[in-house]
């Protein structure tokens, strides 16, 4: 068969489980609206599905071949045609101690994979995660095993609300859980993330930070809320809406590559919190963003350069980005670059490729056999 993708704006699931439906299912992947949790979407899911591994997550809102999905609930499945084996991991207690619940998810998935040999040519990583949890430490955890020399893939579940996101696997459903799934692919596969912002200016310090509260109180040696606000141009701190925040976000350059520092807001008038942890010490750069739809067009046009025939995609895009979307009215251009592929994706509180990154795009394609 063939990778099968469906959408619904309402809770229908059984015209949804039909749509995906195909012989020799071996994976079903779904994202849907925090308000569906009443309904129990996993318990249906995995009763449509008994013989599948299936795992979901809510979320702000969703893309799909047929369109943008502002609420409802976006599904794809892999047939075995696509996967030939597939492996998961579950825990919960995110919250409380990421470290230990990240680790203790390995260790059930290493259970289960045994000591052959994982090549990443051959085998693809998926994850997500309670999006209030701090994915940093789970992807830290991840990049010290070296038994699982793969990339991990996914992000952060969410809601509209910042108050409870959930992630299913197969009959189990959690808002403090994590689910790591491998899986042994037929088909070729392409990876990659998106990030249209560049650094512009020079260069701050963050001189005091709570790296565990994801706080910075200091920027250059100065209160970090009122520095930052005068480094934009605005007017007060006041004035530092989200708005504000998607338009002049920092991050960290490595060499070529720019990792996002997206910020959340301010902390008693002085500091200013993120949606990733920032040491002291920090070397920090302003940045400005650029086409955002040009820069997710181009990781369209690389997938298309390296499989021989893209069949699918899977994208996990920042929640930031889907405000900044808006704020452009450019949703709909957005989902289209993506409608000559059965895809599905969803808008997360971080995404994941080897590390845990926020105002951006990591996206899976799949190749045909």
């Amino acid at each position: 068969m063939s990778i099968k993708v469906g959408s619904r704006q309402s809770y229908d699931m059984d015209g949804l489980l039909k749509e995906i439906a195909q012989p020799g299912l071996m994976v079903v992947l779904y994202f849907f609206s925090w308000e569906y949790e009443r309904f129990e979407p996993h318990k249906a899911v995995k009763r449509t599905f008994p013989q599948a591994v299936c795992v979901g997550a809510s979320m702000q809102g969703g893309w799909s071949t047929t369109g943008v999905v502002e609420k409802g609930i976006v599904a794809l499945s892999l047939g075995a045609d696509e996967v030939e084996e597939v492996f998961t991991g579950f825990k919960e207690g995110i919250k409380s101690d990421p470290a230990h619940c990240a680790q203790a998810a390995i260790e059930e998935l290493k259970g289960k994979l045994g000591y052959r040999n994982i090549s990443p040519d051959d085998y693809l990583g998926l994850i997500f995660f309670d999006g209030l949890g701090r994915g940093e430490v789970i992807m830290q955890a991840l990049s010290m095993e070296a038994r699982l020399n793969l990339p991990f893939v996914g992000g952060a579940a969410s809601d509209e609300r910042f108050a409870k996101t959930l992630v299913c696997c197969d009959e189990r459903l959690s808002a403090d859980g994590l689910v790591l799934v491998v899986m042994k692919m037929k088909i070729p596969f392409y990876y990659t993330h998106s990030l249209h912002l560049s650094p512009e200016g020079s260069s701050i310090v963050a001189t005091k930070a709570d790296a565990q509260q994801r706080l910075v109180w200091e920027l250059n040696g100065e209160p970090a809320a009122p520095y930052y606000a005068k480094l934009i141009g605005a007017k007060s701190i006041e004035a530092l809406t989200h708005e504000v925040f998607i338009q002049h976000p920092l991050g960290v350059v490595s060499g070529n590559t720019v990792y996002c520092r997206s910020l959340y807001g301010v902390v008693e008038g002085r500091a200013l919190r993120f949606f990733c942890y920032i040491e002291a010490g920090t070397t920090l750069h302003l940045l400005r963003p650029g086409d955002i739809l040009a820069e997710s067009r181009k990781i369209v046009q690389e997938a298309q350069s390296y499989l021989p025939q893209v069949q699918g995609a899977l994208l996990c895009n920042c929640s930031l980005r889907l405000l900044e979307l808006k704020l452009l009215k450019k949703e709909r251009a957005f989902n289209d670059l993506f409608t000559h592929l059965s895809f599905i994706g969803f808008n997360g509180f971080g995404e994941e490729l080897f590390t845990h990154h926020t105002q951006t795009l990591t996206a899976i394609f799949f190749g045909r056999p």
